[in-house]
Parts: structure tokens; sequence; C-alpha cells
């Protein structure tokens, strides 16, 4: 709504303007206020184009256009960029008829005064259209507000014509053009290219990504970020973004990381509109699981089945499925009578543990493992030492709640 009113606003501005240069040029017989009024006339079907892109982009997605109309922005700025490229010419142009036919002013004063006031006004337009552009992050209207910035140029051109022609140097006005018109070319190719790279879903800003991927692969739960695709569309941007977490797909596990990644994602991206998050599991290389037991007997050992109380801890590391060591620990939370639970599960959290295989489990260590991504198996009722267990470990359920 900003951009459309803005260029609205453009538009009636720049009637006003071509219609008061044009009228004193008329009667001044300057031929340089009479082009750049030809000039501002230019520019006023530019807004048009500009406010008519915008108004497009704007509307919903229908069954054709499912992605919506947001690329009749960037259509438009391509127009744009043309049309800066015709001005140039058509100053080119302008330029070389007033050096081989300067004609004098008449009514210079007048002529004169109306050139500053044109400058002032197009400068002020310029920066209006340059802030509202940047606020909304509208390509169009940025394009559209550098290009009414070149115009002040033409219009200081204009001011050094009648100036030269008081002074009796009328020829003044034909090489200022000659230097602006180079200046021109120079942005309508920028934004030409600008234009044309994101209607092909080029994303320009390199520096986001590389933020994006360091911002991302901090968060804790994630272990890689493998892809991320990004693109703008009018105002809006979209993108996809591929990552490979730590522990088990569960979907209360992917919600919770999804959502801080795309947190993540829109504190670098401007207007993003929609994110895609494919989170795959990570393949353990070193599995580390970790069994409550009731002595230290190695594999054989006794299990228990409360995860606070028991005595011991077996970690036994597997590597490729098999064995590599293990190691039993005394449980340093067992005797506690507060905050038994979240002590056990901070100690295996400590020891690296990346599953757990458990009997009971209270609310308060459940969430404090699976916020680490720690993995939590089902204990089976008929197995009594772990080496029985462990060899059932691809059988074992996935606990998904507490259990007391």
């Amino acid at each position: 709504m900003l951009g459309a009113n803005a260029s609205k606003n453009s538009t009636l501005t720049l009637v006003f303007l071509a219609t008061l240069k044009g009228t004193v040029g008329f009667y001044s017989g300057s031929p340089a206020l009479i082009a750049d009024a030809v000039h501002t006339s230019l520019d006023i079907f530019t807004s048009l184009a500009v406010w008519v892109g915008l108004k497009l982009s704007l509307k919903g997605a229908g069954e054709e256009f499912p992605y919506g109309y947001y690329k009749a922005e960037n259509l438009v700025s391509l127009f744009v960029s043309i049309v800066i490229l015709f001005s140039g010419v058509e100053l080119v142009r302008g330029a070389l008829v007033s050096i081989t036919n300067p004609v004098e002013i008449v009514l210079q004063g007048i002529a004169f005064g109306t050139a500053i006031f044109s400058v002032m006004a197009m400068y002020t337009l310029s920066q209006y259209k340059l802030r509202i552009g940047r606020q909304i992050d509208s390509q169009a209207l940025i394009a559209d507000a550098m290009h009414s910035y070149t115009d002040v140029f033409s219009s200081l051109v204009v001011v050094v014509a009648i100036a030269g022609s008081i002074l009796g140097l009328p020829w003044f006005d034909g090489v200022g053009v000659l230097v602006i018109s180079l200046m021109i070319f120079k942005l309508g190719i920028g934004i030409a290219r600008n234009s044309a790279l994101t209607l092909m879903d080029a994303w320009l800003d390199k520096n986001s990504i590389t933020r994006i991927r360091h911002n991302v692969g901090s968060i804790q739960g994630v272990k890689m970020v493998e892809d991320i695709r990004l693109r703008k569309s009018g105002l809006v941007v979209f993108g996809e973004i591929a990552v490979e977490i730590e522990g088990d797909t569960n979907l209360k596990r992917v919600e919770m990381l999804s959502e801080e990644i795309e947190k993540t994602v829109k504190n670098e991206v401007k207007n993003l509109e929609h994110l895609v998050i494919n989170a795959k599991p990570g393949k353990m290389a070193v599995m580390k699981v970790a069994v409550p037991v009731l002595m230290q007997e190695g594999l054989h050992s006794k299990i228990s089945r409360h995860f606070g109380k028991a005595p011991y801890y077996i970690i036994i590391e597997f590597e490729d499925d098999k064995i590599k060591n293990w190691d039993v620990s005394e449980n340093p939370a067992a005797g506690l009578d507060k905050k038994r639970g979240v002590k056990t599960a901070e100690f295996l959290k400590s020891r690296g543990v990346n599953v757990v295989i458990v009997g009971e489990i209270g609310e308060g260590p459940f969430h404090t493992l699976r916020d680490s991504f720690v993995k939590m198996l089902q204990m089976p009722e008929a197995v009594e030492d772990v080496e029985k267990v462990v060899g059932k470990i691809s059988e074992l359920s996935t606990l998904i709640s507490p259990t007391e």
C-alpha cells in the first residue's frame, strides 16, 4: 500500500512539473526547459508503470498464478531500466541540437527560477520514493527513485543552460547533457542487469547466505546446513533450507527446530514470505548408549528400571553397530532428595550420551534429554541384564512422553 501511494503521489507531482516546465519553456523560448518537460512527461509514464506493477504484485495467488503476481514488479523494474536508457539517448540528441543551434532565451528570470524549482522538487521526490522503496524493499520503486535522482542532474543542466544564456554562453547545456547521459546509461544498465537476474531467480546478496549458514548451523540440534536457496519475487522472498539434525525426526522436535530456523533466517532476510525447511536426521557416527544398572558387573550387570534412582550407569559406545568399548560410572545424583532425575539427565549429557534406554522417567529429565536431542528408548519388560538389552536395541520403541 505504501509503495502504490508513493507511485501515485510521484505521478501527480510529475504531471505538475511537466506542465509548469512545458508552459514556461514555450513562452520563454528555452529548448532545454521544453526538453526537460518532455523528459518529465516520459517519467510520468514510468511512474504509472511502477504503480501498475505494484498493484499487480499485491494481488492474491490464483489457480493460474499459485505463487502470486509478485514478479510483476520485477518486470516493471526491467521496463524502467529501458526507459532510463531511452532517456539517455534523448538527452544526447537534445545536447547535439543545443550545441549546433543555440537559442537566446526571453523571460530569463522566470525560466531560471522554474529550473531551480524543478531541481529542488525532483530531489525531494527522489528522496521520498527512495525512503519508501527501502522501507518496503521494493526494487521497482527504488529503481524509479534513482531515475528521479538522475532527473535532478538533467534539471541542473537546464539551470546551467539558462545561466549560460544569461552570460552569453548558450552552448553550456550541450556539454553538461553529454556528461549526464553517460551517468544515465550506467544506471540503466545496472538496473536492467539486477532486474533480469532477479527474474531468473538469482540471489544477489551472497553475504546473507554465509550469515544464514553460520547462524542456523549454530542452533542447538542442527548438525549441518546442507543447502540454502533464496529467490526474490517482487516485494517478497521465498526460500528453501535443508539441514541435518541430531537425533531422530520426532515431529515435535522438527517443529521446534523449524520455528527457530525460520526466526533465524527472518533476521537476515527482509520480507521473507515462505520458507521450506527440510530437516533430516544425521547418521550417528558413534552412538553412546546409557543403561541404568544396579551393580558394576559390566555387560552382565542387572538393569534398573528407575532413571534417577539407579546407582550406576553403564555407557556403551557403538561404532558401525558393534560395541567398541564400555564404562560403568556411579550416578552422582542417585542419593539426592530433589531434582534427582534432572541432575541424572545432566550427568548423562556431560558424558556425551546420545541414546538412553530407560524403564521409568519423569517429566523433568524427559524434557531435559529431549531438548538436548538425546534419544530415549523404552526398556523391555522381560530382560534383566545389559547384554540382552543392547542385543534388542534395534527393536526398542522410542519414548515420546514421560512414563511417570
